[in-house]
């Protein structure tokens, strides 16, 4: 959808900015689907909750590059935070911004 700039300028807050980042980086069944799975593995919370990119393609069926391009997304909108562990980066759900999200898109 094209938006004309003269015309939006003053109608488009930071608030709806932020909302369309995050809402964009989840309009994919199958990152909205690597959000969920983090959220419900060990609760979201602590060390049973991250996981490799290797347990992603064998849970999801995916070839390694797809689950890739997928958490390349959540990562650069900060909803996938990651740790290198020897040859493995493990991932984990940044709790903090999905409770921001949830807060921003209650009107």
């Amino acid at each position: 959808m094209r938006i004309r700039a003269e015309h939006s300028q003053d109608a488009i807050t930071e608030r709806d900015q932020r909302i369309a980042e995050l809402a964009n980086a989840l309009a994919h069944p199958v990152r909205v689907a690597l959000v969920r799975y983090l959220q419900e593995k060990n609760g979201g919370q602590g060390v049973d909750n991250v996981t490799c990119n290797k347990d992603l393609v064998a849970l999801f069926g995916y070839s390694q590059s797809a689950i890739s391009q997928h958490v390349k997304i959540l990562k650069s909108c900060g909803l996938f935070l990651s740790e290198k562990k020897d040859k493995y980066t493990h991932y984990f759900l940044n709790q903090e911004l999905l409770a921001e999200f949830r807060s921003l898109i209650r009107f």
